[in-house]
């Protein structure tokens, strides 16, 4: 797949294709002129002597001493790989290679300065399958000076680069591809590494993986509410429109669809009044977990497709000014948001899973047991059903609060993005196994209950874990159940 890049925002389908093997990036005629114009200003500027953060005075707490140039080339060198910090081993190849070509993306808007054939190299190393190796922490969410830094001396011929599957040299990298080292111009090694494309590329990455995650799990919740039999009162369209809240209208719409066609909508069909609030509040949990991931989703896609420089080159001015859109701090707010409502559905998920294997439910056997007493059922699965539940809970707090100022003083806030990153991917991976768990449990009660009819939830649910788990009829091990039913949500078969 080709992207040309400077035209039109991407969204997040596309900024996760950005990892691809497959996907090459072209630079748009007019984001070319925006990069030669900004480039053109900041030779401008440096020709007379304005005081400039990066082009004519230091970086960081030298904020207030003049740059003394002897070479160009070898200062700018300098600046750049004298903040290669990063420590913690390696980022996997996918998450680096959509890290180089957020970098480029963000490039695009013409604010950076950076000198064009420094662009032209960051695109030929990208569409040449030349991945830097970028260590996996350091970053504290102003910008991710420290990896960015690693990220882009690879152009340089300076660290390593993944090349046909292996790991080499970056000169090596280069040598393989035809391609140069670059030499870099006045203030291009801090318009390279002054950006957050790193932890943008792994925020990109979790946020596709919990659109998969939550998908699976209103299937699996519409599921488990037939399975158990759940009076479908509090779903309902008149039930949803009394809030006048768009986010529960479209979710009750979800749900119902899910649900069409299901025993549970017949009339009189489920005597009991209400249920569980584990079940009864699935519109609300639908509702406020989908519009916590939109509000992190708009903010990460927002991260790429504005300019996140400093200083910024203002075309209409000719000038070059001092900001910080480098720092992400709704993107961390955000996402702090998003981990707390994952914890919710969390809660409600356990919930669901413990009723459907411990309450009496007509027709199915105890513990769903079909040997009664002498079987152990599901019952010893809801200790890591609860251990996988804590671990969403454990990760809600936030993570953006606390830090230790820097250089002086100088850098006394930061985002933390990153770490809200870390919790929110750990989340995913217990969530999306409990989601999985509550599916293995469905799937079970929904094979127990003969002469129902199903709607879309349940017979979804039904098929994809019937292809790997029969209906029990003795104790076994159920824990590799639980996985292969969550290699399938992973895989986005539950949808």
């Amino acid at each position: 797949m080709k992207l040309i890049v400077g035209e039109s925002p991407l969204r997040l389908n596309e900024l996760h294709a950005l990892g691809e093997s497959t996907t090459t990036l072209e630079i748009s005629s007019a984001a070319w002129d925006r990069i030669r114009v900004s480039r053109a200003i900041a030779d401008e500027q440096l020709a007379a002597g304005k005081v400039v953060y990066g082009l004519t005075v230091g970086l960081g707490s030298k904020v207030n001493m003049p740059i003394e140039r002897a070479s160009v080339a070898d200062y700018e060198r300098s600046t750049l790989i004298g903040r290669i910090v990063g420590v913690g081993g390696a980022l996997d190849e996918t998450t680096s290679r959509r890290a180089l070509a957020l970098r480029i993306v963000n490039i695009t808007h013409g604010t950076s300065g950076i000198s064009p054939h420094v662009v032209e190299q960051l695109v030929a190393m990208y569409n040449a399958g030349l991945t830097p190796v970028v260590a996996r922490l350091g970053s504290i969410g102003s910008s991710d000076l420290p990896e960015c830094a690693q990220l882009c001396a690879t152009a340089l011929g300076v660290g390593d680069v993944w090349c046909d599957g292996v790991v080499v040299s970056a000169s090596e990298g280069l040598k393989r591809r035809g391609l140069a080292p670059v030499e870099l111009g006045t203030k291009d090694a801090l318009g390279l590494f002054n950006a957050g494309s790193v932890t943008l590329s792994r925020a990109v990455d979790a946020a596709h993986r919990l659109s998969t995650t939550v998908r699976a799990g209103i299937v699996v919740a519409g599921a488990a509410c037939e399975a158990f039999g759940v009076n479908p009162s509090p779903f309902s369209r008149e039930v949803a429109a009394v809030r006048h809240d768009v986010r529960e209208d479209e979710a009750s719409r979800e749900l119902l669809e899910l649900l069409a066609g299901s025993w549970i909508l017949e009339p009189d069909a489920v005597k009991l009044p209400q249920h569980a609030l584990s079940f009864r509040t699935l519109v609300k949990l639908i509702a406020t977990v989908r519009d916590q991931l939109s509000r992190f989703v708009e903010a990460l896609e927002r991260e790429a497709n504005t300019s996140t420089d400093n200083p910024v080159v203002l075309e209409a001015e000719r000038d070059i000014r001092s900001g910080s859109h480098f720092q992400s701090l709704a993107a961390c707010v955000a996402g702090d948001a998003l981990s707390i409502a994952l914890t919710h559905w969390s809660n409600a998920s356990v919930n669901r899973a413990i009723k459907l294997v411990n309450s009496p439910i007509e027709g199915v056997p105890r513990f769903l047991a079909p040997q009664g007493a002498q079987s152990v059922g599901f019952n010893a699965l809801m200790k890591s059903a609860v251990a996988l539940a804590t671990r969403v809970r454990h990760d809600a707090n936030p993570a953006g609060l606390d830090f230790f100022a820097v250089s002086e003083g100088a850098e006394d806030v930061a985002s933390q993005l990153p770490h809200v990153v870390d919790k929110l991917v750990r989340q995913d991976d217990a969530l999306s196994l409990l989601v999985a768990l509550e599916a293995t449990c469905a799937h079970q009660v929904i094979g127990l209950r003969s002469g129902l009819t199903w709607g879309a939830s349940a017979t979804t649910v039904h098929k994809v874990c019937a292809q790997d788990i029969p209906l029990l009829e003795e104790d076994q091990p159920l824990g590799q159940f639980v996985d292969v039913v969550h290699r399938r949500i992973v895989a986005g078969e539950v949808r």
